[in-house]
């Protein structure tokens, strides 16, 4: 997710439906009562990013990085688990959880330092990426499990398969943090959620032709192509072809790039990240300024969407966002 990984490495470039489908404001509702988790399910562990994340217990004073990751908690019914969250303003809450996600305590707006990570108390971290564990400002993820604080690592986003994951990652994700977070059945519930909203979609969809789009953002005036790996899946899955995929290093799902390759790839829709209603309509100023010649631009098909509609469960409603935009007569 490039907004948080451009603040804290990209310096250096290192890094909806009707019938069976779920409710249109979200693909899951946060469940109204807390779950409660089999005892007998623990010890519990997964592998993740090559590593093995083992809890002992159902983790209690959960730290969450990124509104996704905190929203996927919240479907999970564990509002009462989660000591707080960081990034938090990167994306507004989608309305089915706003009131829970505004009651969470905010640890950090940005990068949060070592000393209140720990102020948190976290048993657990679930976070959107290994880039935030560089052993300077926190700690490394294998220092953080010897102090007894796990760290999940959303699977889109392990440094080793960044350029090939796809949506299916966020179903990984759901058995992964079902088990360590001893709510199976929660996270079952939300996997056949997910299943019958892509399912809907691919009948939706089914024999209409690909529309060639781009999936941008502009930070600091630079512009950055968001393709390969979770980003053109969802492309595809929302009925596009990736006019950017092409133009991305192997193993990565994002990269500088000119507006002139923009341009000469001549997207008939471009999609584009913001963090908030200040930040898109910045960019929509800057695409229009200097993509003006694209069939986008020209034909007023910008589309753009809330950087966390990209990750875990929301990445499922980003599909179904980006699929009515694309094919608007489907719906």
């Amino acid at each position: 997710m490039i907004n948080r990984l451009t603040l804290a490495v990209l310096a250096t470039l290192t890094l909806g439906v009707t019938a069976c489908a779920p409710n249109p404001a979200s693909v899951v509702d946060s469940a109204s009562a807390p779950a409660v988790p089999a005892a007998s399910a623990f010890p519990a562990q997964v592998t993740n990013c090559g590593r093995t994340v083992r809890v002992t217990a159902p983790p209690q004073r959960i730290v969450s990085f990124f509104p996704s990751n905190t929203e996927l908690l919240l479907a999970l019914g564990l509002k009462d688990r989660i000591a707080g969250h960081v990034w938090a303003n990167q994306s507004p809450p989608k309305p089915a959880y706003a009131a829970d996600y505004n009651r969470l305590t905010v640890l950090a707006d940005g990068q949060i330092s070592r000393e209140s990570l720990f102020a948190a108390r976290p048993d657990f971290v679930l976070a959107d990426g290994e880039y935030n564990f560089d052993g300077k400002q926190l700690p490394t993820i294998a220092e953080l499990e010897k102090l007894g604080v796990p760290v999940y690592v959303g699977a889109a986003f392990c440094p080793a398969t960044t350029g090939t994951a796809t949506l299916a990652d966020a179903t990984a994700d759901l058995d992964a943090l079902g088990a360590l977070l001893g709510v199976p059945d929660a996270a079952a519930k939300a996997r056949a959620d997910v299943d019958r909203t892509l399912a809907d979609l691919r009948q939706r969809l089914s024999g209409r032709p690909a529309v060639p789009a781009a999936m941008v953002q502009i930070f600091d005036k630079q512009l950055y192509a968001l393709a390969g790996g979770l980003y053109s899946d969802i492309l595809r899955t929302s009925g596009a072809t990736d006019v950017l995929a092409g133009m991305i290093p192997e193993g990565r799902n994002f990269d500088a790039i000119s507006a002139e390759a923009v341009a000469k790839a001549d997207p008939e829709v471009i999609i584009y990240h913001h963090t908030s209603e200040d930040d898109r309509a910045a960019g929509e100023q800057w695409l229009r300024t200097h993509l003006a010649q694209t069939r986008a631009v020209r034909n007023n098909r910008l589309v753009a969407t809330p950087a966390a509609d990209y990750a875990e469960l929301r990445a499922i409603d980003g599909v179904r966002t980006l699929a009515r935009a694309l094919h608007p007569e489907a719906f």
